[in-house]
């Protein structure tokens, strides 16, 4: 049991939620307690800047036909487009939407074996615009 004094009551929460609020988004982050629940709160910013160091090691492949492979390690995610930009693009796209499914049924996937360690790639997509997506995006070449 966590029984640091910076935990706030959860009905004290709820009474003050505006307050509590403003003070996560201006402050810093809430520690919630409601009887055996431990809940941490913070600002999506905050978030960012925790996951800042988690990057996607994008392998890029030229394939015979001329196309372009593009293969996102920690998501094992694959897209094939004509050119580098337009894979990358899909890439970014098919990301985002594995995000979003992934978050859909977050309850399932961040508790299965061969998916858990996603979690943080998963919470970083759902905090990041495309342009800051494509800056943690690294593109190794595959083979050639």
């Amino acid at each position: 049991m966590i029984t640091n004094s910076y935990y706030k009551n959860a009905s004290e929460v709820r009474k003050n939620w505006s307050l509590t609020i403003d003070s996560v988004v201006h402050d810093r982050p809430a520690f919630i307690n409601r009887t055996h629940d431990y809940v941490a709160m913070l600002d999506s910013g905050m978030l960012a800047e925790i996951l800042k160091d988690y990057k996607y090691h994008v392998s890029v492949d030229d394939e015979s036909d001329g196309s372009i492979t593009c293969y996102v390690a920690e998501l094992e995610l694959v897209e094939n487009a004509p050119s580098k930009k337009e894979c990358i693009a899909k890439i970014i796209d098919a990301m985002k939407d594995y995000a979003l499914d992934y978050y859909k049924e977050f309850n399932y996937w961040s508790k299965a074996p061969n998916r858990s360690a996603q979690v943080p790639y998963i919470l970083k997509l759902l905090v990041s615009t495309d342009d800051m997506i494509m800056e943690d995006i690294v593109c190794q070449s595959g083979r050639n």
